[in-house]
């Protein structure tokens, strides 16, 4: 919450391993509307109702959630709302699957997908 209203010109931000951070910090994270670049790595709390709160997020140009381990394909399938991204990390995700690849590479053709 302090991130979000007190960094509210931020462009890039990175909170890996940061296992405190829950769907409600991205929540607050999701109105910091200059992100272009947002790098979650290893937030083992963060679930598929926080990636509800990025989708809204029209800047976000680079999204990294490497490492989440509550993501499933439906949760990582919604990011296809965010049409300007260019680059998507979901190594070691264990919900995300080949056919959500598939998925994402069809309806994100500009992006690129690193498994």
């Amino acid at each position: 919450e302090y991130i979000a209203c007190d960094l509210n010109q931020l462009e890039e931000l990175t909170l890996d391993r940061c296992v405190h951070i829950t769907d409600i910090g991205v929540g607050y994270i999701s109105t910091m509307l200059s992100l272009s670049a947002l790098f979650l790595r290893w937030c083992s709390q963060v679930r598929d109702f926080g990636l509800q709160h990025l989708c809204s997020m029209r800047n976000l140009q680079v999204l990294s959630l490497a490492g989440c381990p509550l993501l499933t394909s439906s949760g990582l399938s919604s990011l296809i709302q965010l049409r300007h991204l260019q680059e998507l990390e979901l190594t070691n995700c264990p919900g995300a699957s080949q056919e959500l690849f598939e998925y994402l590479r069809e309806h994100l053709p500009r992006c690129l997908i690193i498994e």
